[in-house]
């Protein structure tokens, strides 16, 4: 379950307005303009913030009105609220020491699914969930001056605040003021604790703590002390995963984290989180005692942490300026870390950050203004964007030559084939360096790709530029079409000779050639042929019957099933969900998957797999082989540069 809309009414600086939520959604604006308020309306909603009788819009008599749309609720949504893992545990215990007797087993599992199935259905019926012809509710918060509280859904059902949170995705925050003042313990909520809990959350059906064989009770302090040792076995393995992502913020290896246990413990447990300092032993700091550049590159941790640790809590994360207190270094980690969380979670964020906005889809950013003390969202316009983030010609040019590309590996492999090819032409080395500046996008929707494009648009600036792109899946003129539509909606005339689509569906699709592959890793020629045909065989006809609208797939998922990454890497998923892809959508033999395996190992093994592949090869190789077609598009750059780079020296 994901918020769609909030729909805010009379609160604090905000009459009436509507934010359109996405995976991950930012509002930027100046100091004081309503950033916070939106965030502070959902704290309300939940119930983490009160309402004063200040925060009444310019001291209104109409209600407070917090109007939430939530989409995409599925079966586990439901589950949550009537507590189906806790369900699951009871019955997975009872059944634990009695595995062996079958029918024991199939009774309390087919108990268990009839529970389950009655207490699904009350909960769709009592709270009148249309389940699962329609998939979103919308939950309305009203307060008003003189009375309590109250919740309805779809205005029609009245629910408590108990019950709705026991029904929703938690949220976490993130405040912008850093307070060094609180202890990481259950109490209080603060920044780190809110994080932590995130990491200390349970959610391994199969996590059972093993009793001594015994005749007889154990003791309470028997008890305790298997947990605590328990909890203590998490916590090491939480601090060694902390203090790598930690000393990899701070560049050095001096400073451990520590997550502890508060020897208080009574089955309510509280923990300390601490840095070691291996120069100083036996001496232990609270983080929360550090100074605030510290504490912001502890959240970093924690969140680098909870992707490393693969948690599936499904939470909402409210985080002002993520930014604060940290190097631009670090900034680019915490957006690149924020992103990867926004796959699984949803993430709403304030930020003064270009470096932050520049890696978000344009449509998912939110400018506020404020006149006459009156919040309301503007048109997040390129033109209001590139003002608020501040961006400078001087930022991105440098060389008289321009290119746009998607991501890291594009621009390392780019780079690499337009040396190539200037070497091959007689131009010299180290042509790219000299004469192109070649710039990440992360995709072609960021609001980076459009602020520099806008840049470049204007008269005091003489650059050429390029678009370079991958098909996506799409026919390569209707990828064009698109790229030349988005442009248009944002103010930019593109021509459509400055984009160059590649046919293929990723750039990681050029790879697979195996006889380049079988050359550069020393693979048998026969087994890659075998994975690549099984791979091209499936995406081709899975594409065509998507094109001829007689796929089951919609374009989201097919891009998500077929990115030929999936041969390179395990894309972060776990081996059963790997094991279920390849199984479902490749038909895969045991020989695709062996081959694929010993594919991973040999690729990921080198140090820098593009930059040897690429180096394997001379010109002649790559211009005869799959790479052709990207060859000769960036030949057609490294032409149009070096007459322009001869001209230039002409006429000086």
């Amino acid at each position: 379950m994901k918020i769609g809309t909030i729909e805010i009414r009379n609160y604090k600086s905000v009459k009436h307005l509507v934010v359109n939520v996405d995976s991950l959604t930012a509002i930027v604006g100046k100091n004081n303009f309503g950033k916070s308020t939106i965030l502070d309306a959902l704290q309300c909603f939940y119930g983490d913030k009160t309402v004063d009788l200040e925060n009444f819009h310019m001291d209104t008599d109409e209600d407070i009105e917090i109007v939430v749309t939530f989409k995409d609720i599925t079966e586990l949504d439901v589950e949550r609220y009537f507590g189906y893992n806790g369900m699951q545990a009871k019955v997975n215990l009872r059944i634990k020491d009695r595995e062996a007797d079958e029918s024991y087993v199939i009774k309390q599992l087919e108990k268990l699914k009839q529970d389950r199935e009655k207490k699904f259905q009350e909960t769709i019926e009592k709270y009148g969930l249309d389940y699962p012809d329609k998939n979103e509710i919308v939950v309305t918060f009203n307060c008003p001056k003189t009375q309590k509280t109250s919740y309805k859904i779809n205005n029609e059902i009245s629910i408590s605040k108990t019950d709705l949170l026991k029904f929703l995705p938690p949220i976490k925050i993130v405040s912008a003021i850093r307070t060094p003042d609180k202890e990481t313990t259950a109490g209080t909520k603060t920044n780190l604790k809110e994080l932590i809990s995130l990491l200390q959350s349970e959610n391994n059906k199969e996590d059972y703590i093993e009793l001594p064989k015994i005749d007889g009770k154990l003791s309470y302090e028997e008890v305790k002390s298997l947990i605590s040792q328990k909890e203590e076995e998490k916590c090491n393995l939480l601090s060694q995963n902390l203090t790598d992502n930690f000393q990899n913020a701070i560049n050095t290896d001096t400073l451990a984290v520590k997550v502890k246990i508060d020897n208080s413990f009574k089955f309510d447990f509280k923990y300390k989180t601490v840095l070691v300092d291996k120069d100083i032993p036996g001496r232990e700091v609270d983080i929360l005692a550090c100074g605030t550049g510290l504490q912001s590159m502890m959240i970093l941790s924690i969140l680098q942490t909870y992707i490393t640790l693969r948690k599936d809590d499904n939470f909402i994360l409210l985080i002002e300026e993520p930014e604060v207190y940290l190097h631009p270094s670090l900034q680019r980690k915490m957006i690149n870390t924020l992103l990867k969380l926004s796959e699984n979670n949803q993430i709403l964020l304030t930020t003064h950050s270009p470096i932050i906005i520049s890696k978000i889809d344009k449509e998912n950013v939110h400018c506020v203004n404020k006149e006459k003390g009156v919040t309301t969202l503007v048109e997040a316009t390129v033109d209001n964007i590139v003002e608020e983030l501040g961006v400078q010609i001087s930022d991105i040019l440098n060389k008289q030559n321009v290119l746009f590309v998607e991501g890291k590996d594009d621009t390392q492999l780019f780079t690499l084939l337009i040396d190539k090819i200037a070497v091959y032409k007689g131009l010299g080395s180290g042509f790219s360096e000299k004469y192109i500046d070649i710039i990440q996008t992360d995709g072609f929707d960021k609001m980076s790709f459009y602020a520099n494009a806008q840049i470049l648009h204007k008269d005091a600036v003489k650059s050429n530029f390029w678009v370079i792109t991958d098909s996506d899946g799409e026919l390569v003129e209707d990828r064009v079409d698109w790229l030349m539509k988005r442009g248009v909606e944002n103010g930019l005339n593109i021509d459509k000779e400055q984009f160059l689509v590649l046919s293929e569906y990723a750039i990681e699709s050029y790879f697979l050639d195996p006889k380049l592959l079988s050359v550069a890793l020393e693979l048998d020629y026969e087994d890659i042929s075998h994975l690549c045909d099984c791979y091209y065989k499936n995406y081709e006809e899975k594409l065509f019957e998507l094109r001829e609208g007689k796929s089951k797939m919609n374009k989201k998922t097919f891009r998500s099933v077929f990115k030929p990454k999936i041969l390179f890497s395990d894309l972060d998923k776990k081996e059963n969900v790997i094991e279920h892809l390849l199984n479902k959508n490749y038909n895969a033999d045991e020989k695709f998957k062996d081959v694929r395996k010993s594919f991973i190992e040999l690729w990921n093994s080198q140090a820098d797999p593009i930059d040897s592949f690429v180096n394997s090869f001379d010109y002649s190789e790559l211009v005869d082989s799959k790479m052709e077609e990207m060859v000769t598009r960036l030949e057609a750059v490294v032409e149009a540069v070096s007459k322009q780079v001869g001209a230039y020296s002409t006429s000086n």
